[in-house]
């Protein structure tokens, strides 16, 4: 039987939506599979994924549009040019030496390393950072001061004998003198807390995280770091020509008129006086220390024929010579056991 009504308006509507849906489920469903698809192509056919990528990014890999967005290739970091070991690293039990450290300056690579991230005392190796405070001002180094410093704190000069800046400078390197750094400071009017402050703020500064300084001249057990800060230490203390070259002179005579008499000093480093037998090519510069806290301690920059530049800090050596000896042959091992890049 014809059916002359019209049809219901609800009803209608209700099947237009029905069909859009339905529509819209089937083309759901064939991207889903076709999605699929790709991926799993992507893995049993690479080359089919590889077509895409070079069509879409470009063979050049330039920038180009895909999709309403931009491909941008990743980039692309060079391996670095580090020194390689040839042979095998030497045991730590071979050194007497507390923490070890052997740095290239180059590259920065760790070449060698035994507890280099152990708190010690380090003596008069923090007489570097007392340098590089004291360079921070606009020193006349032929400017006369007097020595302050009890008899106790040794014996390279006496309280009131007068020097110049540079002759008190160079006794606090060559000669290791305690009173010779105090009396620097004193000079330049500058109170041993602010003083002290500013060391350890130039530490945080130059990224040395876990050392402590408390007086001028390492004679404090307070004054603490690691092989791995020292070794930052050093190389910052040499990029200044001051602190270089007075680390090379391996002696000084001071005169006190006050006394009338003259005073003599080696530099403490013995590889540079030789007093240690060595070949070290081009030994660049070294400071030692020693407290009965620390022990025997010593670093320096070394270079050998060609240029390759290590820094060696050696902490707690048993002996004098040791640290030395010590030292010494964790460089020759070092040149003969890692190959640099051409």
């Amino acid at each position: 039987m014809t059916n002359f009504l019209p049809p219901d308006p609800i009803q209608d509507t209700s099947n237009k939506w029905r069909n859009v849906i339905g529509v819209l489920a089937i083309l759901l469903g064939i991207s889903t599979i076709l999605g699929w698809q790709f991926i799993r192509y992507s893995f049993e056919r690479p080359e089919l994924l590889n077509k895409f990528i070079a069509e879409t990014v470009g063979e050049a890999g330039e920038l180009v549009q895909a999709g309403g967005d931009i491909v941008v290739n990743p980039p692309h970091f060079p391996e670095p040019s580090l020194p390689k070991l040839k042979g095998e690293l030497i045991p730590e039990t071979d050194f007497s030496a507390m923490a070890m450290i052997v740095k290239d300056k180059k590259t920065g690579a760790i070449l060698y390393n035994k507890n280099e991230y152990d708190d010690r005392a380090i003596a008069s190796l923090t007489k570097l950072m007392s340098a590089l405070v004291l360079l921070e001002k606009d020193i006349d180094w032929a400017t006369t001061t007097q020595v302050v410093g009890g008899d106790w704190m040794g014996t390279h000069m006496y309280e009131g004998d007068t020097y110049t800046l540079q002759e008190l400078w160079d006794a606090t390197l060559i000669g290791s003198s305690n009173k010779a750094i105090k009396s620097l400071a004193n000079a330049l009017d500058w109170p041993e807390e602010a003083f002290i402050e500013r060391m350890n703020q130039k530490a945080r500064e130059l990224g040395m995280s876990k050392t402590n300084f408390t007086d001028t001249t390492g004679l404090d057990e307070g004054d603490t770091s690691t092989a791995s800060d020292i070794v930052i230490l050093l190389e910052e203390a040499l990029n200044h020509p001051e602190i270089l070259e007075s680390l090379h002179k391996p002696e000084l005579t001071l005169y006190s008129n006050e006394r009338g008499k003259s005073h003599h000093m080696w530099n403490t480093n013995w590889l540079l006086l030789g007093w240690i037998d060595n070949d070290l090519v081009d030994l660049k510069g070294g400071k030692t220390g020693y407290t009965p806290a620390a022990g025997y301690n010593f670093i320096m920059q070394v270079a050998d024929e060609v240029g390759h530049t290590i820094n060696v800090v050696v902490l707690g050596t048993e002996s004098h010579e040791a640290r030395f000896t010590e030292a010494r042959d964790i460089a020759y091992w070092t040149f003969q056991n890692y190959e640099w890049p051409k």
